[in-house]
């Protein structure tokens, strides 16, 4: 190797080197050479390592393989560069040239870094590849800085943010005693109705069996006796039970309005997008898009309009799209795409927030937005009415084509328009066709696949309804009923103040299947509550008292459970207001491709919003009456 060549590559004052940003991270380069005349250089391409990058070219380190490799590194030498970003979808393609060449003789055999200055790369790859670095470069120091203000002013705040912790234990606190309390009324309610039931069915047995008439009158007497007697044990108790739920009625309310506010505590003021988990350190910039469709309409469920508004104009106006679409997630901090996947079911949950945002406000500011969704979920459509889970995809969702069945009918409803009406009624034709299992009266997870997930089961009598059900030959009952059945847990939950808790909700699958036993899900809770409340509204509307009594019971039981789970937040930011877990247990297998976050003290959005779904009435399917309209 030239020894001129190699002291040239060393003098510090080299303005190509002043112009790299040094990374923390790397990503492989794969390099051919070429002489100046352009004579290929080298037989195979040589790997190696990203060092530095700028805008004008990067420091790529690799291995010697010997004199032959050696000779490769002469200034004035061509390069072409494939470049592998990790954070990009695709390799990137240069043309370069060596501009200086520093080696390193041990350890051995020796490493070489070249300069290599660009003469041909695609300035939107080049422009992402700085941006990347100059994040690595700059997001610690700001960290810093702004951990420095926060100490600063931690000192300011400390005193009031106390008193609002303390205020927002007690009321958790108030909340959870009176769940507690009703939750074991409810439980020897149910005893009652049991032994009720036990002793009705030795009524009718007596009858059949005792033929001679004095016997046959004293039984039914002794009988009649007992169960009037149960029955006045019920009054007292559901008298009991009605006093529990005053007693937590005013601090409901008023813990489920914090609850709200620390949803909004997590929105980021510039982007507008609300970070979905609080507790997780790997996830705690994360805006998973479906979280931000739920969190617009806890924030329209609260007459939040400038919060709600905050979140549907980055979607309108600011969001990343490929293809037309919105990616799974974003960071809150910047909006920039956390990942470059990108599935229906969340495009679609947009489309939902914009329209439940019209019905809420009289508004129809975000109905281009609503149309653009589903214009794209429309071009997206195959041959028998269904949707593939995304570009890149080829596995089919039940619970997408839900979503999308409950939006497009939306949307057919805000505008009348026909398209909407006929795309909904294609996606109603596949839910028919691959969604229901009509031997075991129960859904499947998707075209093809009898996974057991819970949501469907919810969603399809959310999103769909009762009487459409029943005309397609599905039996609501029985989904609900094969739900209850497969996925209904009883957990032990370590709350973060060290109270242990007992709770009965509903997993994210058969959890016997899964060998981790049974964890709670508090979305997936909320989305069964929610649709008992449409089967107990269903039932009283064609005047089945009985049944319409019976589902609000099991609503009213789930949402005191989901209750129980109510923990307050650790954070500052969070200032103790209360907040939903996203599951009983950290860290476990859902059993459909995702752990829940780490961390025993970690308040979930999409926990906490579809909780106060639940409590508040609302089925975000249904664009009819909205929580808080005049009747």
């Amino acid at each position: 190797m030239d020894t001129k060549l190699l002291k040239a590559s060393n003098n510090p004052d080299s303005n190509e080197k002043r112009q790299y940003f040094r990374m923390n991270t790397v990503f492989p380069v794969e390099l051919e050479f070429f002489s100046p005349a352009g004579e290929k250089l080298s037989s195979s391409l040589l790997q190696g390592f990203t060092r530095d990058v700028g805008e004008g070219g990067l420091c790529v380190e690799l291995k010697s393989f010997g004199r032959s490799t050696e000779g490769l590194f002469s200034f004035g030498n061509a390069l072409e560069l494939v470049i592998n970003p990790t954070f990009l979808s695709g390799p990137v393609r240069a043309g370069g040239k060596i501009a200086w060449v520093r080696k390193e003789d041990s350890p051995h055999p020796p490493h070489y870094t070249l300069g290599v200055a660009y003469t041909r790369i695609d300035p939107a790859a080049n422009r992402k590849i700085i941006r990347f670095a100059k994040r690595l470069v700059w997001v610690p120091r700001l960290a810093a800085a702004a951990g420095v203000v926060l100490l600063a002013a931690l000192a300011f705040f400390v005193w009031h943010n106390q008193k609002l912790v303390g205020e927002n234990k007690k009321l958790v606190g108030q909340l959870i005693a009176s769940a507690e309390k009703k939750s074991e009324i409810a439980s020897r309610l149910e005893a009652v109705e049991k032994r009720k039931a036990e002793l009705a069915s030795e009524m009718r047995s007596a009858r059949s069996r005792i033929k001679g008439l004095e016997e046959s009158l004293a039984a039914r007497k002794r009988l009649s006796e007992a169960i009037k007697a149960l029955e006045a044990g019920k009054k007292d108790l559901q008298k009991s039970l009605e006093a529990a739920s005053d007693l937590g009625a005013g601090s409901s309310k008023e813990v489920f309005r914090r609850m709200m506010e620390w949803v909004r505590s997590h929105q980021n003021l510039r982007t507008g997008l609300v970070a979905s988990f609080e507790g997780d350190v790997r996830l705690e910039d994360w805006a998973f898009t479906y979280d931000q469709a739920l969190a617009c309409q806890v924030f329209l469920l609260f007459q939040n309009r400038e919060a709600a508004e905050a979140v549907l104009d980055f979607f309108d106006r600011k969001a990343e799209r490929k293809e037309g679409a919105f990616f799974n997630g974003y960071y809150a901090a910047d909006g920039y795409p956390v990942e470059s996947v990108i599935h229906v079911g969340p495009n679609v949950w947009i489309g939902i927030a914009a329209l439940q945002h019209g019905r809420a406000t009289g508004s129809e500011r975000f109905l281009p937005l609503a149309e653009s969704v589903a214009d794209w979920l429309i071009g997206r459509q195959d041959a028998e009415g269904g949707f593939q889970g995304g570009p890149g995809f080829s596995w089919y969702s039940t619970e997408h084509h839900l979503d999308a069945y409950a939006f497009l009918g939306m949307l057919h409803q805000k505008t009348g328009k026909e398209k909407y009406k006929r795309a909904r009624d294609r996606v109603l034709g596949w839910i028919k066709k691959y969604a229901y299992s009509a031997k075991d009266k129960r859904m499947n997870r998707g075209k093809g696949d009898a996974t057991i997930a819970t949501d469907t089961f919810s969603w399809a009598i959310a999103a769909i309804g009762p009487p459409t059900l029943a005309g397609l030959a599905f039996d609501p009952e029985a989904i609900m009923d094969f739900a209850e059945k497969n996925c209904e847990v009883t957990v032990s939950f370590a709350k973060p103040d060290g109270q242990t808790i007992s709770a009965t909700g509903f997993d994210f699958a058969k959890a016997k299947n899964l060998g981790r036993g049974g964890v709670l899900s508090t979305e997936w809770t909320a989305q069964m509550a929610v649709s008992y409340r449409v089967l107990s509204d269903y039932f009283r509307s064609i005047g089945d008292s009985a049944k319409a009594a019976r589902y609000r019971e099991k609503t009213d039981f789930y949402l005191n459970e989901l209750q129980k789970l109510v923990i307050t937040s650790p954070s500052r930011v969070g200032q103790g207001r209360g907040c939903l877990p996203y599951a009983s247990q950290d860290d476990a297998d859902t059993g459909h491709g995702w752990r829940t976050p780490r961390g025993k003290r970690t308040g979930s959005v999409a926990g906490t919003a579809y909780g106060l779904f639940a409590w508040m009435g609302y089925n975000p399917f249904d664009l009819g009456r909205f929580p808080g309209d005049t009747p």
